[in-house]
């Protein structure tokens, strides 16, 4: 075991070129390096946690308290490769203030300084989420470029286009760390449970010894259909403008004026086109929002105490590009108090071309979307409260 470890994970058991020939994806190098031509490293870091006992040492007992979880753990922080091969194990750390996510990252250079700058070099990729904000400027100084979800600034109740589709494309590949997270967790049960006192001073090897075992024998993560093309396209459609909250601002679609609007019901939607599951995961770029669907249907029905999913269709349609144009209020799954509007812009299907002979499946159906919250304004993807409309 004391050869085993050491030649499957670490800093020391790969060299640069091999990690970035066998373990870089073309998906991964398309989608976040800006010279593809060139390959560089690409790693996603994170911190996973275990569950300890309090202890009777009342300086540990306050460093290993954890205010977000309300529980005494420790931190382990996983560096992965975009097909999942866990590259290091860092740790584990305390759980309080001092020990974020940024301030972990940051001891890891200034600790290990030679074999950490001697590993991630000038242009290589750091994908990080927002607890890394921190550390944004050491890696600027070391010429390192990073990527990370946007976040709202102060004031502001809405992330602009170009920051939602940033963030979901970050968000695309970034599961890949949490599932190895995941991974170490349901395969060796002894890290599900909490980790007892005698334990605790080996905790760190074991946790490296249960890396090493699934990047030896575990298979890498292969995302279906993620190639250089579908990258490609990722970033072509990031790049669009959405013409539909161009539209409502534009028109003042958003206020209450209901002389506007007409309220359907299931037997006045006949045009809207009906789409299939493959069609929804390309247009949400996923399934995550697919899964939450259901959940927004049934709450919204369960709140307005009604059979019927209450939607509205613009009366003047004379103003609008085309004539299919709806609008729906959905409720927020977190607060009794928000309800977000969105609007959908779509082709009817019994008025499609039907001049020109072209089957009602040729053509994008759905032309634009646009919801009013968080995440809404992306046009890479859709957020899930649009998914439940559709």
């Amino acid at each position: 075991m004391q050869r085993f470890v050491p030649t499957n994970i670490g800093l020391n058991a790969i060299t640069r070129g091999d990690y970035i020939q066998r373990h870089v994806t073309n998906f991964a190098n398309e989608l976040y390096n800006p010279e593809p031509h060139i390959c560089r490293v690409i790693a996603y870091i994170d911190g996973t946690y275990s569950y300890i006992p309090k202890s009777c040492n009342f300086r540990i007992f306050r460093q290993s308290f954890c205010l977000h979880k309300g529980r005494h753990l420790l931190k382990p922080v996983l560096i992965v490769a975009p097909d999942g091969y866990i590259l290091d194990i860092q740790g584990p750390y305390f759980s309080d203030s001092r020990n974020n996510d940024a301030a972990i990252l940051q001891n890891e250079f200034h600790r290990d300084v030679e074999r950490m700058r001697e590993w991630f070099q000038e242009r290589d990729l750091m994908i990080v989420d927002r607890g890394y904000r921190d550390a944004t400027e050491l890696l600027i100084r070391l010429g390192i470029r990073w990527r990370m979800p946007a976040f709202l600034e102060q004031g502001q109740s809405q992330l602009l286009t170009d920051e939602a589709n940033d963030s979901r494309i970050i968000t695309k590949t970034r599961w890949i760390v949490e599932a190895r997270n995941g991974h170490i967790k349901s395969i060796f049960k002894f890290f599900q449970q909490t980790i007892s006192i005698p334990h605790l001073p080996n905790f760190g090897d074991f946790y490296r010894i249960a890396g090493a075992i699934i990047n030896r024998y575990h298979p890498s993560v292969q995302m279906e259909g993620a190639n250089r093309e579908l990258a490609c396209q990722l970033l072509e459609k990031a790049n669009e403008v959405n013409v539909v909250q161009a539209l409502v601002e534009a028109e003042h679609l958003n206020t209450r004026n209901a002389q506007r609007w007409i309220r359907l019901n299931a037997q006045h939607v006949p045009d809207f086109p009906i789409l299939d599951l493959h069609f929804l995961r390309d247009l949400t770029v996923g399934i995550y929002q697919i899964h939450l669907a259901p959940s927004y249907i049934q709450d919204k029905l369960q709140r307005e105490e009604s059979e019927e999913f209450q939607i509205e269709m613009l009366r003047d349609v004379q103003r609008i590009p085309q004539p299919g144009l709806i609008r729906v209020r959905v409720y927020s799954r977190f607060r009794n108090a928000a309800k977000y509007q969105l609007w959908i812009l779509y082709r009817p299907t019994n008025n499609h071309n039907m001049d020109d002979g072209m089957d009602v499946q040729d053509g994008p159906h759905i032309q634009g979307y646009y919801c009013t919250c968080k995440s809404g304004a992306r046009t890479l993807g859709t957020c899930a409260h649009i998914a439940s409309v559709f």
